[in-house]
Parts: structure tokens; C-alpha cells; sequence
């Protein structure tokens, strides 16, 4: 029952694709726009504002809502889950889980509406007092939603 899942490598591709994405259409043409006033590049850049301002509320929306990493690991009796940010996560606390199969009560992933981010929800059971605690997760496949649903539901079904 040995299961590991991660994502960190393309949840840092991501971010580094849209910061690269960010730098070269804002920071750049502002750049060129400063050092060569009189240029062709300048004119351009000026004629056609209007994609870069079109950019702007994109990337607002995704730094917003975040890129998450996120790590699954479960074994036969413990389930550790790690979830954080690419950028912000740096400097803030991770969410995180380390608990043992007896703890797990219930689960359910859901989608958040416009994101590319789904959430897993563990209902955990600690000395009679009912924790949840959410995970979000950047680009999860179906095939290892399926993977840890399956896992969960056994691990449920031998507590009860």
C-alpha cells in the first residue's frame, strides 16, 4: 500500500514560465521604452499596449490564486501530505499532515471554479475533537486522484 506523488518539478516550471512570461511583457518593453525612446521597438511596443495591459489582469489572477506543490506520501500506516506555494511558500509555513491511519474519518477532493488548483479536504479525528484540513494541489491528474481515492477508501473502510 505504498503510494508517493509529487509534483514539485512542474509546479516550479510553471512558475518560472510565468515569471519569465511576466518579465519579458511587462519589464522589458517598459526597459526599451526608457533606454531607446525613438526606436522601432518602442513604437511598437506603444502601438500594441493594449496586449501587455490585457496581460496584466492574467497574471494578477494567477499569482492570486498560487501555484502549489504539493507531496503524497502513504504507507501502510501513515499518510503524510505537504502542500505550499511555490513563490509565497517560501517564506511562509507549509501546510502539512503527518497522521496515522486510525485519524483519517473522511475525504473529498473538489475543483475550485476558474483554477488549475483542486483541493483535497481530510476530515481527521484527534481525541474526539473533528479536525479538517485542506491541501491545494496545482495540476493533480485524474489518474492520481483515482490512485490516492482508492487508497483513502480502503484505509476508511478498515477503520470503520
Amino acid at each position: 500500500m505504498n503510494l508517493k506523488y509529487h509534483n514539485i518539478k512542474r509546479s516550479y516550471l510553471i512558475t518560472a514560465m510565468i515569471s519569465l512570461v511576466g518579465v519579458l511583457g511587462f519589464a522589458l518593453p517598459l526597459l526599451f521604452s526608457y533606454m531607446l525612446p525613438n526606436s522601432g521597438i518602442t513604437s511598437y511596443i506603444i502601438e500594441n499596449k493594449n496586449y501587455i495591459l490585457l496581460l496584466i489582469p492574467v497574471f494578477v489572477y494567477i499569482i492570486i490564486k498560487g501555484i502549489f506543490f504539493y507531496k503524497i506520501s502513504i504507507d501502510n500506516y501513515v499518510i503524510q501530505i505537504v502542500s505550499s506555494r511555490t513563490i509565497s511558500g517560501i517564506f511562509g509555513k507549509r501546510n502539512y499532515v503527518d497522521i496515522s491511519h486510525k485519524m483519517l474519518e473522511d475525504y473529498s477532493f473538489f475543483e475550485r471554479p476558474f483554477s488549475i488548483n483542486k483541493t483535497l479536504m481530510l476530515k481527521i479525528r484527534n481525541n474526539n475533537r473533528r479536525i479538517i484540513k485542506r491541501f491545494n494541489m496545482t495540476l493533480i491528474s485524474e489518474e492520481e486522484i483515482e490512485g490516492i481515492s482508492s487508497i483513502l477508501d480502503k484505509i476508511i473502510v478498515k477503520n470503520n
